[in-house]
């Protein structure tokens, strides 16, 4: 028989799949908003996995007073890293300040 990961959201929540088909829309929204906070992309995916990982545990907590768009954001703006000093910030493609 086999075994299933326990599922810390089933007494109010989505399993893995169902907050899988719920969440995967606003991927890409978040991998943006953490990457202009973070600066790189490898730690923004970084972040939106570990944001997703907490919305998915927390989603019990999720009152519905909002949409999934705005509340996924906040499950990653006071854990994220901290924004660089300017000075190691990238250059302008274009060049310009």
């Amino acid at each position: 028989m086999p075994t299933t990961q326990a599922d810390p959201g089933s007494a109010a929540g989505p399993g893995n799949e169902e907050f899988a088909l719920l969440t995967d829309q606003f991927r890409s929204e978040l991998l943006v908003h953490c990457y202009r906070m973070l600066g790189s992309v490898q730690d923004a995916e970084d972040q939106v996995q570990e944001t997703l990982l907490r919305a998915w545990r927390s989603y019990g907590n999720f009152e519905g007073r909002s949409s999934l768009r705005t509340w996924l954001p906040t499950r990653c703006c006071g854990r994220s890293r901290p924004i660089p000093p300017p000075s190691r910030r990238r250059a302008l493609a274009c060049g310009s300040r």
